[in-house]
């Protein structure tokens, strides 16, 4: 009997352990700790040529010494494949992959609107994990109540990047711009009609709405006032309504639908010499856009040196995802978040910029890049990622986002005043929240 009582105390003590150490998940299951003597496979959900970024890192020395024991699947798609997916299997309840990935934009979806795991909370507490990745993509993924829903991996701040030789030969620099009204004086130097024909066949940029969200931060968050009211300070909103009624009324812009034939095109063509994206442009101009232009391109701070960001992905682990598993998934996602061998590889591999600052100052951060010239562009991509404000995001930011946008074509394509539009788009936005 007394042989029994001990047993059974034992095994109670050990199940305390593992609750202790594992905690439990969302739905009060414990999750047992992670055990480097056991074998693992777990999935991952991705997007684009992240796959191939992760495959990077998994094969490096320094991963394969530390989870020997973890087999990992990808389940990859396309961009609008993936986040419609996820979409719908979170909102359904519905089975997913073990770690997920997100695209910033997407991020607010699931910010308050639940369906991931808080990563916050133990046994992962992410919020201590994360305390050398950039302060803004920590606060794009925290709830109001301090939940975090995701891992930033990779961010994009913003900048303009310009074609050399086009703006040596308008007489323009782009470096060191003081406003956007600089900028827009500046564009008018670069129309030109190149083939004779009488119409002008060269332009400042793709697109006027390309800008729009600059000055906000880049859309990611910062929709809401200090006093809880939204698209306030009103100011801010109607100066970057007017700044692209300004380029599209200055005609420095060629109007061509994003990811259009046409607007791919202009680059290698030259019709277009500037465009404002997230660092991770470089690297797609570099590889397919436009690689026979290697040297001419340079990269300069926005006007008025606004800080935003233009991108960058998230990792999670869904409330779906068995108890079991996250303890594993939740090792695999802050190796890629927190390690600098996985932050250094996936830069090198698809040019997404690291979200852990402890790596701005290796080595790599410093190099001349060919494809600029020679140009040091990491040390501005890594200053503007330090100086990014943080923003508190809500489950709104996705739809207030689509809805603003309407206010900008409003003013560039149906005629209405800056004042006009802001009005329509809080108008809009109150029914949604109300």
């Amino acid at each position: 009997m007394k042989k029994a009582l001990a047993t059974l105390i034992a095994l109670v003590g050990l199940t305390s352990l593992a609750v202790a150490n594992g905690k439990t998940d969302g739905a009060g299951q414990a999750i047992p700790a992670y055990d480097p003597a056991k074998q693992y496979t777990i999935s991952i959900g991705a997007f684009g040529d992240l796959e191939a970024a992760y495959k990077a890192v998994f094969a490096t020395a320094d991963f394969k010494a530390k989870y020997p024991n973890v087999t990992i699947k990808f389940q990859t798609s396309d961009f609008s494949g993936h986040h419609n997916r996820l979409t719908t299997v979170l909102a359904a309840g519905e089975a997913t992959n073990d770690i997920e990935s997100l695209e910033i934009g997407y991020v607010a979806k699931f910010v308050e609107g639940g369906g991931l795991t808080d990563l916050a909370q133990a046994p992962f507490n992410g919020l201590t994990a994360g305390k050398d990745i950039v302060k803004f993509a920590m606060s794009n993924a925290t709830t109001k109540k301090g939940s975090l829903v995701a891992m930033p991996v990779d961010i994009a701040p913003a900048v303009l990047f310009y074609r050399k030789s086009l703006a040596d030969k308008a007489g323009v620099n782009f470096d060191n711009m003081k406003s956007w009204d600089e900028f827009i004086a500046a564009g008018k130097k670069l129309l030109k009609d190149r083939d004779g024909d009488g119409k002008i066949d060269q332009f400042a940029i793709p697109h006027a709405n390309e800008v729009a969200m600059m000055p906000l931060n880049g859309g990611k968050g910062g929709w809401f006032g200090p006093n809880g009211k939204v698209l306030e300070p009103k100011q801010k909103f109607i100066d970057a309504l007017n700044l692209v009624k300004n380029i599209r009324d200055a005609k420095i812009d060629a109007d061509l639908g994003g990811w259009s034939g046409p607007w791919i095109q202009a680059f290698p063509d030259g019709n277009v010499a500037a465009i404002v994206n997230g660092a991770w442009w470089g690297g797609t101009m570099k590889t397919w856009v436009c690689p026979d232009l290697s040297g001419d391109w340079r990269v300069a701070y926005l006007p008025g040196k606004v800080y935003a960001s233009q991108g960058g992905t998230y990792l999670s682990i869904p409330e779906a995802v068995p108890a079991a598993q996250k303890a594993v998934a939740w090792e695999i996602l802050k190796y890629l978040s927190t390690s600098p061998v996985a932050q250094i590889t996936t830069f090198k591999t698809i040019d997404a910029f690291p979200a852990l600052t402890s790596v701005y100052n290796d080595p790599v951060m410093s190099e001349p890049v060919e494809f600029f010239g020679g140009q040091k562009v990491r040390l501005i991509y890594g200053d503007i990622a330090r100086n990014i404000p943080p923003m508190q995001v809500s489950e709104y930011d996705a739809a207030i986002n689509s809805i603003f946008g309407n206010g900008v074509t409003d003013v560039l394509v149906n005629g209405k005043t800056a004042e006009q539009a802001y009005a329509t788009a809080l108008s809009e936005i109150n029914s949604l929240i109300d």
